[in-house]
Formats: structure tokens, sequence, C-alpha cells
């Protein structure tokens, strides 16, 4: 059975995992909650361990993880990594703290202080949930010369998303016939998502505090200092010295 997997928190995992889930054609049956028919990679236990095994195939999976924290056994399987512009992310990462507080119990958001979460917790790479984000997306780019890595990014997505859905399915061996393309971007749009109480997350986020958001970019513009946007220019740099495709509008 092959194996595909996605990406960094609030880098578009959520988006991506679905669209791929459809494109292969749902093979755990109609999406009941994305992130049963999405398994994390990670497990917890060994009943975990026993149902990703028994999964239909082909399996699809999700991780936020480092390279170099995958078992090199997995070196062949399929991998999409899915890249952010920085500066829509670190405030999407914001609020999907403050939508999911119960788990993050994060009183520097529950706040309100985007500046103190902004220098403490998003750019503290002790702090932050995968470290640093340029860091993470350097890791990965050193792998850009493999064959089984697709990279894409959010910015691409929300660009054209018909273009970046006929890329992941030839990567994956995926005939996109017309009738499959158009389920697959109908179930990928972001309203669709948003309505799908299978999708959108609502067993675990906050009525008033919608999950899935506007899926745009340039979100940041206006909501950034130029302080904490230069820093964030700084890590920009550094992603596309290593090969990275970043802009951030």
């Amino acid at each position: 059975l092959k194996q595909w997997y996605q990406r960094r928190v609030r880098g578009g995992t959520t988006w991506l995992m679905n669209m791929v889930y459809h494109l292969v054609g749902c093979p755990g049956g109609p999406v009941t909650r994305l992130n049963v028919q999405v398994p994390w990679l990670q497990t917890t236990t060994l009943n975990q361990v026993a149902e990703r095994y028994a999964m239909a195939g082909p399996r699809v999976f999700q991780t936020h993880d480092y390279y170099s924290w995958l078992p090199p056994h997995w070196a062949d399987k399929k991998i999409i990594y899915c890249c952010r512009n920085p500066k829509d992310w670190v405030m999407s990462y914001y609020s999907h703290i403050d939508t999911l507080g119960k788990f993050y119990l994060c009183d520097t958001v529950q706040r309100g202080d985007f500046a103190e979460y902004f220098s403490k917790i998003a750019r503290d790479g002790k702090v932050c949930e995968m470290g640093l984000w340029e860091e993470h997306a350097i890791e990965w780019l050193a792998q850009k010369g493999a064959k089984n890595i697709l990279f894409l990014t959010f910015e691409d997505l929300v660009e054209d998303t018909e273009r970046e859905l006929k890329r992941i399915a030839e990567f994956l061996g995926v005939e996109l016939t017309e009738e499959l393309k158009d389920r697959v971007l109908y179930e990928g749009k972001f309203e669709t998502m948003q309505k799908n109480d299978a999708t959108n997350y609502s067993w675990i986020a906050k009525k008033d505090k919608p999950f899935i958001r506007k899926g745009k970019v340039g979100g940041w513009i206006g909501q950034l200092t130029e302080g904490q946007s230069a820093e964030l220019d700084v890590a920009v740099e550094k992603v596309r010295t290593a090969g990275g495709k970043i802009r951030c509008t």
C-alpha cells in the first residue's frame, strides 16, 4: 500500500489532505470526521497502530513532522510538503491557538497580546510548535531532489487550485477525469469545508472561532508591525536561499 503525507501547522494541511483523500477515491469511505479518514501519522497506543495497518489503501496520513523525524523505511513513500509564507502563517497560528484554546491553554493569546505571542511563542524555536518556521522549511527543502516528495506552496494553491491539483494527480499517478477534478475542487473549496461538519473540526473548535478560516493570501498586511514584518523577511530570505519559493502577497 502506498502512503501519502502532508505538512506544518496552519500551512494548508487540512485543505490539502481533504483534496488528496477525495482525489484517491475516499478509500476509507465518505468523510465522517476528516482526522479519522486521514489520521495522524503519529500514534499513541497499540490499538491505533493496528488501526493504521488495517486501513483500506491507498492510505493517506497527515503530519507536521520534520523530515528527520520520519522512520528511514518510509523514505520511498509519496510525500507532499506544503509551505505557507510566514507572515500569513503567524496570523493563522495565532487564531489556531485561540480556536483550540482548551488544548493550548495559552494565557498570552487568551489575553489578546499579539506582540507577546509573536516574540515569545511564534518566534521562539523552543516554544513554538515544530520550532521556527524557517528551520522546519529548510530541513524539508534539503530533500528537494527526492523523486518521492512533491513541494507545494499555499500561495500557489490559492492562486490556481486546479493547476496545482493536476500536479498532485500526476505525482500520485491518479487519472484526473473531468468528473473527478470537479468533485475534488468542490470538496476543497473553503466555503464547502466551512459548512461541512465532517471537515470543519466543529467537534473541537470554539463555536465562535471557526477552525477553517479564509484561505487567503496577504491577510498579514496591516496586522503586523514594521518590525515584525522585517524579522520575518529575514526568515523568508533564509528559506529562499535554501531553494524555497516563498511569496507573501
